[in-house]
């Protein structure tokens, strides 16, 4: 059995949300590359910022809002902050079980709070969000793989418009 990989870390906020860095893309099929070059590149900013609408969602109900943190922590402590595996009366649980546990134990939170319309509005404002920012944030280091290819490299291009044969 063997744990999974480390989580990877959230990118700074500040690159985040560098407001520098926006702008709208040429075409549909630039929209699509930096959706998916942005969710690659900083998908735990957008996990993060997505819990956060959830529990914002959550803060008319304290009971369900304290109960969701308490799941989120056990999640983080079993999944991503142990080295070793978790061992309860001298055996050893699989990664499996302890994953199955938690799901059981979320959707019985999320049945007895009835918070369905919040994490379905918490899911729509979060994929707003990642939609917009993924579309609109030009990323910075991946100019040569443009799926436009050299089209727009041309124009800085000391040698002109003509391409190599």
């Amino acid at each position: 059995m063997s744990l999974p990989p480390p989580p990877a870390t959230a990118r700074p906020w500040r690159l985040f949300l560098d407001p520098a860095s926006l702008s709208l893309p040429i075409s549909l099929s630039e929209a699509g590359f930096r959706l998916t070059q942005n969710f690659r590149y900083f998908y735990p900013n957008y996990a993060l910022l997505s819990l956060l609408v959830f529990l914002l969602t959550l803060l008319p109900h304290p009971l369900a809002l304290v109960l969701f943190l308490c799941i989120f922590i056990a999640y983080v402590y079993l999944f991503f902050s142990r080295s070793e595996p978790l061992t309860v009366f001298d055996q050893t649980v699989d990664q499996k079980i302890i994953l199955g546990f938690l799901l059981v134990l979320t959707l019985v939170a999320v049945l007895w709070t009835k918070v369905w319309w919040n994490i379905f509005i918490s899911l729509i404002v979060g994929a707003v969000i990642v939609l917009l920012h993924g579309v609109l944030r030009a990323p910075e280091e991946v100019e040569e793989d443009s799926p436009n290819g050299s089209l727009l490299n041309v124009v800085d291009d000391p040698r002109g418009d003509y391409s190599s044969v």
